[in-house]
C-alpha cells in the first residue's frame, strides 16, 4: 500500500513513530548529538480529526499541512489541537 504524501491516506501512529525514530537516528548518526534537537515535521494527511494524535507522537515536532490549510476552519482545527 502506498502511504506517500498526496494520497490522502494516513499511516498508523506506530508507523509514523517508527519512521520518525529512524529519521532521528540517522540525523544523530550523521550530525552528532546536536541533531537530537532538530525538529522533524510530519508531512502526511494532517486534518482536524487526526492532528492531536499525530502531533503527540514521539519525534513528531510539527506538521507540514497540505490541503487542510486551504480551508480556514480545517486549518484552525489543526492549530487548536497543537495549542
Amino acid at each position: 500500500m502506498n502511504l506517500s504524501i498526496g494520497t490522502g491516506m494516513t499511516p498508523t501512529a506506530e508507523d509514523i513513530a517508527e519512521m520518525h525514530a529512524a529519521i532521528r537516528a540517522r540525523l544523530v548518526n550523521r550530525f552528532g548529538e546536536g541533531a537530537a534537537h532538530m525538529r522533524i515535521l510530519y508531512g502526511g494527511s494532517v486534518k482536524p480529526d487526526n492532528a492531536k494524535v499525530l502531533l503527540n507522537i514521539v519525534n513528531v515536532d510539527g506538521a507540514l499541512v497540505g490541503g487542510a490549510s486551504l480551508k480556514a476552519e480545517d486549518f484552525w482545527g489543526i492549530i487548536k489541537s497543537y495549542l
